[in-house]
């Protein structure tokens, strides 16, 4: 796997926001959750989707901070899952024993740079710079598979301190062990990253291109997935929301994975 170039740098945290990010932090690239067109009522026009590729590995995607000639540094990164098929569970950690976020900012392949394990029963996890909270208990419509409602969780990681070349693109990935499903052989759930269609979500979704990243269970870029045709009727991106703040320049330190 391609060495990536990460680098650390001190920045002063607000300790009671969530997510905790710097004080000059901000909303440096909104592609949050479609806000209309949801589920089947919706017909054609459906902006929702998940996607999740458990028999190879994860489907992740790209962001782009800033323009070139300017330096960042990535506070937080929140991003949304959708576990579940018919059965609907009432916390993350029954799904899966795990999370993890990738990022490659300087090749296409992918390196894990915050995990947290995961506690069955509950939505607590081991890292305090990761946080779970369930979209769908704050007033987000379930979503919708075949008929079912599926809950919709979300995902923040803090304190990353990453910095970044602004104009470059950076890809990533969210992706969770799974645990065995009751009742089926060697089945484990799939990790589902929620997505939506540009064209028909209602919000900002900024650098959506229609295209996602196929990854390798080992972080390796494998290639790029157009959801039309391939699955769905339309393009679509991964939602992402990314908290950063802008420095004179990049700091060089010594690369760390927040535990």
């Amino acid at each position: 796997m391609a060495d990536h170039n990460r680098f650390s740098i001190l920045a002063f945290l607000l300790l009671v926001a969530m997510p905790a990010r710097a004080a000059d932090s901000v909303l440096a690239v909104d592609r949050g959750l479609p806000q209309i067109n949801l589920n089947n009522t919706s017909g054609s026009a459906r902006s929702n989707v998940r996607w999740g590729w458990n028999d190879h590995g994860f489907i992740g995607d790209d962001f782009t901070i800033g323009a070139p000639g300017e330096h960042w540094v990535i506070d937080a990164i929140r991003t949304w899952t959708v576990p579940g098929h018919s059965e609907v569970a009432a916390h993350l950690g029954d799904y899966y024993q795990d999370v993890r976020l990738y990022l490659g900012t300087t090749s296409a392949d992918l390196s894990p740079v915050a995990t947290a394990q995961l506690a069955e029963g509950s939505d607590d996890v081991s890292n305090r710079n990761v946080a779970i909270s369930e979209a769908t208990g704050n007033g987000t419509l379930m979503f919708d598979e075949f008929g079912t409602g599926l809950r919709i969780w979300q995902i923040d990681f803090v304190n990353l301190g990453i910095a970044v070349r602004g104009g470059s693109k950076i890809n990533f990935g969210v992706w969770g062990m799974g645990r065995a499903v009751p009742g089926a052989n060697n089945a484990t759930y799939t990790w589902f990253n929620h997505a939506s269609c540009a064209a028909f979500s209602g919000n900002r979704q900024d650098g959506a291109d229609g295209l996602m990243g196929k990854f390798d269970a080992a972080g390796r870029f494998e290639g790029t997935l157009g959801a039309d045709g391939n699955g769905w009727d339309k393009p679509s991106d991964i939602n992402v929301q990314v908290f950063a703040h802008r420095v004179d320049a990049l700091a060089t330190g010594t690369p760390r994975a927040n535990q």
